[in-house]
């Protein structure tokens, strides 16, 4: 039987990505990926929805994300989906969903300013790269 846990996803940093060293020097790298779907509804109405994505980056991508990648940066990512259990800080399980990229399947791509932008984005100016602050949890 053949299998195939491949995710693709196309749209902008949340904000500046974490990194995170391990006990054997391998690094890793998270950030939050948003991607918005844009439609018109039946009676005209602009409507929009963002999903947010939780991404983790290992091996040499990590070089790419900790030089090139910033809040509201543009990237295409290539990973696979994995939901990992674990116990919160007030002994709560939780579940995450996220996107892991590793390995030669996986792929970080910095794209070009305005790249990814609607062209109602580009044309309001709206700037596809913008320094932020990082912090949160690694859980």
């Amino acid at each position: 039987m053949l299998n195939v846990n491949r995710v693709t996803l196309l749209g902008h940093v949340g904000r500046d990505p974490e990194f995170h060293s391990h006990a054997n020097g391998d690094r890793a790298a998270r950030f939050s990926l948003a991607t918005t779907e844009r439609w018109k509804s039946r009676n005209g109405e602009a409507q929009e929805r963002t999903e947010w994505h939780r991404v983790i980056v290992f091996g040499g991508a990590v070089g790419v994300v900790e030089r090139l990648v910033r809040k509201g940066t543009a990237v295409l990512v290539v990973g696979r989906l994995t939901v990992r259990e674990y116990t919160d800080r007030e002994d709560q399980p939780r579940r995450a969903t996220e996107i892991i990229v590793a390995g030669p399947q996986g792929m970080v791509n910095v794209l070009a300013p305005g790249a990814a932008r609607t062209p109602e984005e580009s044309a309001a100016g709206t700037a596809a790269a913008r320094p932020g602050a990082a912090g949160g949890d690694w859980a």
